[in-house]
């Protein structure tokens, strides 16, 4: 048992250091990103290791047919979530940095799919597609520095396309995130802080109600 539990924690410790390893290879470029476009980039920082694996073990990914990601960034979080969801899934991207889109598009994975437009024009991106109304939506837009009509607008679009008893699961490094989608999805379901990111943020999770 103990050589199992040592052979545990190197496997552990081992994926944490590739993850860190690929973190710190596309830090150029996720810095010019967020220099470039300061009101679209959250952070200068890519996520985590710690909140791409919180991120990918939320329940309502597990079984999930189309999940829609908002603001991938560089991609760390989009291979966390490829690795978590069914091989039958789609997983669409929307990005708005010209930058970030390229890399996002260098992850090979017949899942993907990436689109550069605003996460506001969600509804058109899905008829484009002939997709249905996704099961969940993951957004990294950071809403604290958009203007409050574009804050507005962007909680109402996520609500109006999820899917009925869909989940709606955002990372954000301040909350008034949830202020803006109680008038929607009521109380959130789930959150949870992840203290081991700079700067440390909270994932938040609401669920649409199910039609009756």
């Amino acid at each position: 048992m103990k050589l199992t539990l040592e052979k545990f924690s190197m496997d552990i410790s081992r994926s944490s250091t590739e993850a860190d390893c690929s973190r710190l290879s596309i830090l150029p470029c996720f810095l010019r990103g967020f220099l470039e476009n300061p009101l679209q980039v959250a952070s200068f920082l890519p996520s985590s290791s710690y909140l791409q694996r919180k991120l990918s073990s939320l329940d309502c990914l597990q079984a999930a047919q189309v999940v829609i990601e908002l603001g991938p960034g560089t991609g760390e979080t989009t291979r966390a979530l490829l690795n978590e969801l069914p091989q039958q899934s789609i997983l669409l991207c929307i990005e708005v940095v010209h930058e970030f889109v390229n890399q996002v598009q260098q992850i090979t994975d017949s899942r993907l799919m990436v689109e550069m437009d605003s996460a506001l024009n969600l509804r058109e991106i899905l008829t484009r597609y002939h997709f249905p109304s996704p099961e969940v939506i993951v957004s990294g837009v950071p809403f604290s520095v958009m203007s409050p009509e574009e804050r507005h607008s962007l909680i109402k679009t996520i609500y109006n396309n999820l899917a009925p008893g869909g989940s709606f699961v955002t990372y954000q490094f301040r909350s008034s995130v949830c202020d803006l989608a109680v008038e929607y999805f009521g109380q959130p379901k789930h959150r949870s802080v992840v203290l081991w990111n700079l700067p440390p943020l909270e994932i938040i999770v609401w669920q649409k109600t199910a039609k009756p």
